[in-house]
């Protein structure tokens, strides 16, 4: 008579091919738990984070703080930031915050920034718009290692107690970058195809800002600590192009005093000066005489006649500007 069997056995493959799923479930488990309570964490800890980087005069928010991006990342979205220093008497406020960053790479973050941004400071007031502005920021140890900006279709009003008249700027597009260099910290800024409403037909193909604020790296620390004078900056180039042929350069270093005025010795290229005069003329009048009267003998006082252009000495001394033994008058002060 024939011998009966209850069943096949488990073989060794099925029996490891379970316990791999069940460990896929059970990380997938503790993942999703260790996840929502770093977020949780994140959420509640997040005034007292925000307190540590503003330091002790000054204060932020980030109005209905979520945290998101499960299951590989973790970002902060905010309805709004404000952000006030009472001992500066300096306030702004922005709209909505989204940010996120690689769980293998926590120190990485791209953010997302709606507007407007609305500054109030002595004697300023600023309000910046744009279509899109996106950040990334490198954590360093201390604080921040490095940091850009990229903003499209960018709109400006700067009202000050030193300007004539409100200044409207539009850009198409403003990228702003900042990296430590050692104890200091370099800086640099493009705009491309720019308007502005202070000088009537004032318009530039293109703006560059690459300077060094010698031993100012701390400006990238947590708490952050406003910068005050005195202090330097290096400019490598400040540039400002109106078009192929006509273009306007400034380098050399310059102080900023305790009282917010400017000094330095620089090197200003100019690129048809003849069109540069004609702009002086319609920001001050009394400058645009002044300037044709000059004008030639500005090759005379010409530092590198064998370049393109014409190089003159711009000084600052408190404010007041010359050019060469030409004095052109005094800049706002804020």
């Amino acid at each position: 008579m024939p011998t009966t069997t209850s069943g096949p056995s488990s073989s060794p493959s099925s029996r490891k091919f379970g316990w791999l799923a069940a460990a896929i479930v059970g990380g997938c488990a503790l993942w999703t738990l260790g996840w929502f309570l770093l977020a949780a964490q994140a959420e509640r800890r997040l005034p007292e984070t925000l307190a540590r980087i503003t330091g002790t005069d000054a204060a932020a928010s980030c109005e209905r703080a979520e945290v998101r991006g499960y299951p590989f990342r973790f970002g902060l979205f905010c309805q709004s930031l404000s952000y006030s220093n009472t001992a500066e008497d300096v306030s702004a406020a922005a709209g909505a915050f989204r940010s996120a960053a690689q769980f293998y790479r926590p120190g990485h973050v791209v953010a997302e920034i709606d507007g407007p941004l609305t500054v109030a400071a002595p004697g300023l007031a600023a309000r910046i718009d744009w279509q899109m502005l996106q950040a990334s920021v490198l954590a360093a140890p201390a604080g921040l290692d490095r940091g850009s900006l990229d903003g499209r279709t960018v709109n400006v009003d700067i009202d000050g107690v030193g300007l004539s008249r409100k200044l409207a700027v539009q850009a198409g597009r403003i990228t702003g970058h900042g990296r430590r260099n050692g104890p200091d910290l370099d800086i640099a800024v493009y705009a491309e195809e720019l308007q502005d409403t202070l000088m009537a037909g004032l318009a530039a193909k293109a703006v560059t800002l690459e300077a060094t604020l010698p031993g100012q790296a701390p400006l990238l620390d947590v708490p952050y600590t406003p910068i005050s004078g005195p202090f330097e900056i290096v400019l490598h180039r400040l540039a400002v192009e109106l078009d192929e042929a006509s273009s306007l350069e400034i380098s050399g270093p310059v102080r900023i005093g305790a009282d917010r005025r400017l000094s330095g010795s620089l090197d200003v290229t100019i690129r048809n000066p003849q069109r540069f005069a004609a702009l002086a003329a319609t920001a001050d009048p009394e400058i645009g005489q002044l300037l044709e009267r000059f004008m030639p003998l500005l090759s005379s006082l010409d530092t590198r006649q064998d370049e393109d252009g014409v190089t003159l000495p711009l000084t600052l001394t408190d404010n007041r500007i010359s050019l060469g033994m030409f004095p052109l008058g005094e800049l706002p002060g804020f």
